[in-house]
């Protein structure tokens, strides 16, 4: 089993692991439609077609992993349910174990107009301030992450994505990352949101679904 263990706090802006953070912009793409992705799963792309990452969901468990370019897990994700607002864990590797917890993901309320939502590491137990804030609309792939609850915008996903000369599918979106964000980060916050997306979907065929049997049993 490998698993990556959760760095320290850096001045690199490592969230994940320090090895995924450089430092100058990049530009990345998120689709579904990558070489050896899992059916419906998002991968991540580089500007030179090269799949970096890919989100690989088990049915059984419930749990999300993101698999690097060998197929290692670099990080397994969950949602922790009977919460009031959605929240999700995120852990090193393989484990679930809470020493190995990254950061945790939630929605700032339960009801709200505009999606919005708060990073805490794990060394921030209190919770008091949020390390990351990201706002926007997954739905419409445009939203930004935050530096805490500052102005400074560290990463941007954008509806067209600008890795020219890739065909990736008509759904692909972009990232414009800025330098030293650690962009593991920000793609297992893509693959949640994009499972969150599915769920909302399968939820809303089901409810479709079942208004139909309704009506036709009238």
């Amino acid at each position: 089993m490998i698993n990556i263990p959760p760095p320290a706090a850096s001045s690199s802006g490592a969230v994940i692991n320090p090895r995924f953070c450089v430092g100058y912009p990049l530009d990345l793409a998120f689709t579904t439609k990558a070489p050896g992705g899992q059916r419906g799963q998002l991968s991540t792309v580089d500007s030179s077609g090269n799949t970096i990452f890919r989100a690989k969901r088990s049915t059984w468990s419930g749990f999300t992993q993101l698999l690097d370019a060998a197929g290692h897990p670099v990080v397994t994700m969950k949602a922790k349910f009977r919460t009031m607002h959605d929240r999700w864990q995120v852990f090193a590797g393989e484990s679930t174990e809470p020493k190995d917890l990254l950061f945790s993901l939630k929605r700032t309320s339960t009801f709200q107009l505009h999606d919005e939502w708060v990073v805490f590491l794990a060394a921030n137990t209190k919770e008091e301030e949020c390390d990351f804030k990201i706002t926007g609309s997954y739905r419409k792939k445009n939203y930004s992450i935050y530096r805490g609850n500052s102005s400074l915008v560290v990463a941007q996903m954008i509806k067209e994505h600008k890795l020219a000369g890739l065909s990736l599918g008509k759904h692909a979106y972009g990232a414009s990352i800025s330098p030293n964000c650690d962009y593991a980060f920000v793609s297992a916050l893509a693959a949640i949101f994009h499972e969150l997306e599915l769920r909302r979907r399968r939820a809303a065929a089901g409810q479709a679904a079942g208004a139909a049997a309704g009506a036709a049993a009238c």
